[in-house]
């Protein structure tokens, strides 16, 4: 064990922090699955940190709805995602994921997202 001097104190480094806050954890993926949903969520324009996580949530809940049914969004309910978003778009998104995984790791998410599609 490296004995330190008396009066010399370590420089503490700033830990170096990740360009995302991502945290997508979807149950039932593999490590190597969720980080090829995350780089996807980097690169698509229209997809954000969480994204395909809060899809896989809102789609799961509409399918597990017992008086399950498509509102009218045009004219009914409000527009915000983490209030009462489309299930209709969170399956769009779902699908767009996973034209765009490797096909290996496709199979993962896409055999949880047809269990809920046979369920509905």
């Amino acid at each position: 064990m490296p004995r330190r001097r008396p009066g010399r104190v370590r420089a503490e480094l700033p830990r170096r922090r990740r360009k995302h806050d991502d945290t997508t954890a979807i149950r039932g993926l593999s490590s190597a699955a969720l980080a090829e949903v995350r780089r996807i969520q980097r690169q698509k324009k229209y997809l954000w940190p969480g994204s395909i996580e809060s899809a896989m949530v809102r789609w799961r809940s509409f399918v597990h709805q017992p008086n399950r049914r498509l509102l009218e969004y045009q004219s009914d309910g409000c527009t915000e995602w983490a209030c009462c978003g489309d299930p209709r778009q969170a399956r769009e998104f779902l699908e767009a994921v996973i034209l765009a995984m490797s096909r290996r790791r496709s199979r993962e998410l896409r055999s949880l997202v047809e269990a809920l599609d046979r369920r509905y």
